[in-house]
């Protein structure tokens, strides 16, 4: 047994994680044990990233671990949360804050600064289906960890590492897997509720956790955990920040979160206010100048639109897991777990302008399936119309309600499993899991054809909007029912041993085969494809694939202290092909105190169901066509078309790790890793300019004149992509005789470099600390302090860092978006009886993301949704009872 083996132990037990021995392959799982007896188990666990059993300490890839009482005294709701604020998350991450496409409410997880589709999420060291909605158009599908059980977690093992190898796909970036309770006898119930400082989000949640039967003596187990959360939706203008919605004061700050196009007329490109004969506004609106907003000369009816637009949605969430364990024979057990959960979500976003500055808007033709444009004239002869000729208006019609978004999502899992041996240890499993979603929007869209009407009769009154008849209204308004599903089963095998020993110990073995089975099915509400719906939103997905791996992995002990790791697996995927991962890996014992540990892997994301399918997105927007036939050069808005591509081939990536762990004490705990990720492949779309520039007639429709309609892209293997940085990682722990134990831990993550081409062909540009393609500050860190004076007591603080980042482009004098730094405490303690009462202040200096003058289109506030939010000061306070 190494010492620094020993001494990762000790930390690992004073920092409440559970012992490693807890892997999810274990045939049984004791509780947490004292380093002594640990020091027999240690060579008998699996850890994420392998599957020949070994320690956290002795892995050659570096691994952290978030244990149950980090997990506990975080305050955090959410497993989303728990994983964002971790240091290799480092940017360009999605959340359930924002609010706009179709995963609003769901969360992923990414690392390294790649999307969430790079990084592999498990729950006991297996898949779960995707969410049913792709994020970012149609490119980023992923596990939603808000659906997971953070109540029956025992703690998450995040690796830093590319692990296809042993994973498979989406393993580029890392693992993160989440581990739940084994074996757990007793009954757990808490109670905690929260609210913050300046009003709003409150929040309420309630679980409760059995566990019957002890497996080693009465040959089973079963635990059941269930869980309730709610918490309010939090609004524009419940912050004083952002409830104005004006930002000017702030460098490249203006009018953010006001919108223009209330109502107006657009004459000769100047604004004019679409104002009754005494020259108000219609209600809500106000008449203010449009160059503070957006820059064009006159004035506007605007609106401020934090009264109708969401921060953070609302969310109720209803979980249960089940889990449990039987012996069979002397040798074998039977195993299995069901998980199911319900989430709810509802945001405002208010109602879609129906008029822009561009032209109008566009809908589907019901019969053609092509997008078509819809007039941005009002009638000459409408009773709001003065000039007496139709004339180009902007107008956001309030009238018909407030948009208020749904988002409904019900996950399931099932798994059964059988597992036994001796010399060999196998284990045999099959799965079922789902993911269905159900996007509801009431109000704010219009029916195209009898707004048209209304507008040219008149009886839709543009001046008092509240004296519209009703039924006018009735007949306008619009709601739609947005559906998906994604279907995820399979089975596998797996087997794992020591073949024979070598002079400096066994070579460890591990060998397996994986099936599975994918689905994922998007699809349109009817408003739309039946061409009622102006400017519709459109992603509609129709895919499915089966997939078949093998892999084997072999631990090459060459000296006392000197292990090779070796892994290779081989997939086949029913729709693109083959794809074929090795890794090479060591760990190499220099002292007893300091561990040399690197690997090498090559790696691959397979293209997703969203991708390589009979998909479609649609888009709006501007391009310059140099073949106009009335003005050549000139700003044309046609319909943008992204269709999926069967030809595609998986993005390919190389990793390489190499670090250093050092454990002077067994209290003492410091490591320090090198990453290099290479990326090439990466799936993407073609430069529109340069397609319409092309004018190919397959890519370009024009009408009979020669006038641009559609622009027809797909997704193509383009771009390359490097990034390296380095990892460090501290624990240490101190005992006094009077003042109790304290536990100072520190994990940080700093990117070197991150470089990628922002056109296929182009040189590699170096995006870290910048926004350029995505936030992606150069530093992140979390740095916890623990204190138990007493038995009974427990404090912890903790401080999360993120480093600030340039501006890609200057904005209005803004070079440089501000750092940000987070401060949490926790009190804890234990009455008689086991009874535990605790309070939690988050953010307790009530710090407020950083202003980035760059995003002032994200739901109207101008800081970075993907790491941040809005809550500012927040309390919690809550009690557990265990019998």
């Amino acid at each position: 047994m190494h010492k620094n083996s020993v001494a990762v132990a000790a930390l690992l037990s004073a920092l409440g994680v559970a012992s490693p021995g807890l892997a999810q392959t274990a045939p049984s799982a004791p509780p947490v044990v004292a380093p002594q007896a640990e020091e027999a188990r240690l060579d008998e666990v699996v850890v994420t990233g392998s599957n020949i059993r070994r320690s956290v300490a002795d892995s050659v890839n570096p691994v952290q671990l978030l244990g149950a009482e980090e997990l506990r005294t975080s305050g955090k709701a959410t497993i989303a949360e728990v994983l964002r604020s971790i240091s290799a998350s480092t940017g360009n991450t999605n959340n359930e804050t924002q609010n706009s496409g179709w995963a609003s409410g769901a969360a992923g997880i990414g690392l390294r600064g790649l999307s969430s589709a790079n990084t592999l999420v498990l729950l006991n060291g297996r898949r779960v289906a995707n969410y049913g909605f792709p994020s970012s158009g149609l490119s980023n599908t992923f596990v939603n960890v808000n659906a997971l059980p953070l109540v029956a977690v025992q703690r998450t093992e995040v690796l830093k590492d590319g692990a296809s190898a042993i994973y498979g796909s989406d393993a580029i970036t890392g693992v993160v897997n989440i581990i739940t309770r084994q074996n757990f006898q007793g009954f757990d119930f808490g109670v905690s509720a929260g609210t913050s400082d300046e009003g709003g989000l409150d929040t309420w949640r309630a679980y409760a956790v059995g566990g019957i039967g002890d497996y080693e003596a009465d040959g089973y187990n079963v635990l059941l955990s269930v869980e309730a959360y709610n918490r309010d939706r939090l609004d524009h203008n419940e912050r004083y920040r952002t409830a104005s919605g004006r930002y000017e004061t702030l460098p490249g700050g203006r009018w953010n979160g006001w919108s223009a196009r209330g109502a107006r007329f657009l004459v000769d490109g100047r604004s004019v206010p679409l104002v009754d004969a005494q020259g108000n506004c219609p209600e809500g609106m106000t008449l203010t100048a449009s160059a503070p907003i957006d820059g064009r000369a006159g004035d506007t009816c605007a609106i401020n639109l934090a009264d109708y637009s969401t921060l953070i949605p609302s969310t109720d969430r209803y979980q249960a897991y089940l889990h449990g364990r039987v012996r069979v024979t002397d040798d074998i057990e039977a195993f299995g777990e069901v998980l199911y959960s319900h989430i709810e979500g509802t945001s405002i976003f208010g109602s879609s302008p129906y008029f822009t500055l561009e032209g109008g808007r566009f809908a589907l033709n019901a019969t053609t399936g092509l997008a078509e444009l819809v007039s941005n004239l009002l009638p000459a002869n409408s009773p709001y119309n003065p000039y007496g000729r139709a004339i180009p208006i902007e107008y956001t019609f309030f009238d018909l309600g407030q948009s208020l978004k749904t988002n409904r999502s019900d996950a399931y899992r099932t798994l059964v499993g059988i597992r036994g041996g001796d010399r060999f240890e196998w284990e045999a499993t099959a799965f079922y899991g789902a993911s269905r979603e159900r996007e509801r929007v009431a109000g704010g869209f219009a029916n195209r054809f009898t707004l048209a009407a209304a507008l040219a009769n008149g009886t839709l009154n543009l001046h008092d909007p509240s004296a519209t008849p009703q039924a006018v209204l009735d007949g306008i308004r619009l709601s739609t029912l947005r559906p998906a599903d994604s279907v995820l089963y399979g089975a596998d095998f797996k087997i794992a041993g020591d073949l024979f020993n070598l002079p400096a110990g066994p070579i460890g073995f591990a060998a397996g085969i994986d099936l599975r089975h994918e689905s994922l099915e998007s699809r349109n509400p009817k408003e739309i494809t039946d061409g009622l719906q102006v400017r519709p939103a459109i992603a509609a997905v129709d895919g499915e694939r089966d997939v078949a791996a093998i892999y084997a992995e072999f631990n090459v002990p060459i000296i006392d202290g000197l292990d090779v790791q070796l892994a290779g697996r081989a997939d086949s995927y029913s729709d693109f092909g083959e794809a074929f991962s090795p890794k090479i890996g060591l760990r190499w014992e220099i002292l007893d105190s300091l561990a040399f540990r690197a690997s090498a892997a090559k790696g691959f994301r397979a293209p997703s169901l969203s991708e390589n399918s009979a998909s479609t997105n649609i888009s709006y927007g501007s391009v310059i066509d140099p073949y106009d036939p009335d003005i050549p050069n000139s700003s044309q808005n046609p319909t943008f078309f992204t269709i999926g591509n069967t030809a595609l081939e998986p993005e390919r990536t190389y990793s390489y790790n190499a670090g250093f762990v050092f454990t002077p004490t067994s209290d003492t705990v410091f490591s320090i890793d090198f990453y290099r990720l290479e990326l090439d492949n990466l799936i993407g779309t073609g430069n529109s300019a340069a397609i319409v520039l092309a004018n190919n007639p397959a890519n370009v429709i024009r009408d009979a004149r020669g006038k641009l309609q559609a622009v027809y892209n797909a997704y193509q293997n383009l771009t390359e992509l490097e990034t390296q940085g380095i990892d460090f990682d501290f624990s240490q722990r101190w005992r006094h005789s009077e003042l109790g134990e304290f536990v100072l831990s520190a994990v940080w993550s700093h990117v070197l470099d991150y470089k990628r081409q922002s056109v296929p062909g182009g040189p590699l540009l170096d995006w870290a600390g910048t926004n350029q393609g995505g936030v992606l500050p150069e530093t992140k860190g979390t740095t916890r302090i623990a204190w138990r004076p007493l038995e009974q007591f427990e404090a912890t603080a903790t401080w999360y860092h993120t480093s600030s980042y340039d501006q890609a482009t200057v904005v209005g004098g803004q070079s440089k978006v501000d750092e940000y730094n987070q401060f949490d405490i926790y009190l804890g303690y234990e009455l008689p009886a086991g009874t535990r009462v605790h309070v939690k202040v988050d953010n307790i200096f009530n710090a407020f993301p950083p202003h980035d003058a760059r995003f002032p289109g994200i739901n109207g506030a101008p800081y970075d949704f993907g790491q941040y939010d809005a809550r500012g000061r927040y309390f919690q306070v809550g009690f557990d009872h265990s019998f």
